[in-house]
């Protein structure tokens, strides 16, 4: 079973994959058009909306962030890199695919995946070790935008690296200290972003396997960004260039 907390990305959950859904606890005392709206939609899809109190919405979602709203779930189902590309193929767009490798925050996976939606990535892929997985607190993070977004958890990000070449994509890492930067490349082609863990960056098999490391240029005393941040700059870099 899958918990899911918040008012977004319950909403969100419930426009997308009603059918996920095994039904959703809301606090008692919660009310106003968001509390509204979530009952109307489950009524429309014969979810069971159950009221209790908060310590019972608390004791589940672990935190005192959820709004007064739980959602319970089947599984998260991950998807394949062949459903990525099949994505990107019937697009008929330029490729743009976000490999994460090794992020470990929660907060910064769930902000990547809602960037990655808001930029049009087509599949987001993250490794199976040492990394952040789907939880309730990625699922909040991401504001909702999870249920919109095909994420692939594989073994090995240096392989799959491989399978996207075959596939005619372009790698590029985004790595602190590289000569060229993100403003001088051209992101107009199909491409997959590499964005690296927070502190350690690109592991260096993963970098030998780029393409190209880019760097985004700085000023001041700080060398490096948060991982979120310089992935929604590699991003909406590729969508300022493929628009202009």
């Amino acid at each position: 079973m899958r918990i899911i907390y918040g008012i977004n990305p319950v909403l969100e959950a419930l426009k997308s994959h009603p059918e996920y859904f095994k039904d959703i606890l809301i606090a008692s005392g919660r009310v106003g058009q968001a509390a509204e709206k979530i009952k109307k939609l489950a009524d429309q899809h014969g979810i069971k909306c159950r009221i209790v109190e908060k310590s019972e919405i608390e004791r589940l979602a672990q935190t005192s962030h959820h709004q007064g709203v739980i959602g319970t779930l089947a599984e998260f189902k991950y998807a394949d890199i062949e459903d990525i590309l099949e994505k990107w193929k019937s697009s008929e767009e330029k490729a743009l695919i976000l490999i994460l490798d090794c992020i470990q925050d929660p907060q910064n996976l769930g902000s990547l995946i809602r960037t990655a939606s808001a930029s049009g990535v087509h599949g987001v892929i993250i490794p199976k070790d040492r990394a952040a997985e789907v939880t309730p607190a990625v699922v909040k993070a991401s504001a909702g935008a999870i249920e919109h977004m095909l994420v692939c958890r594989v073994t090995n990000i240096a392989d799959t690296i491989l399978r996207l070449k075959e596939a005619g994509l372009w790698i590029i890492g985004i790595e602190a200290g590289s000569q060229q930067d993100i403003y001088s490349f051209d992101m107009n082609t199909d491409l997959a972003i590499v964005i690296g863990s927070e502190g350690k960056g690109i592991r260096r098999l993963v970098k030998e396997r780029c393409d190209v490391c880019l760097s985004i240029p700085m000023k001041g005393s700080i060398s490096s960004l948060n991982a979120s941040v310089a992935g929604g700059i590699a991003l909406f870099e590729t969508v300022r260039q493929r628009r202009g």
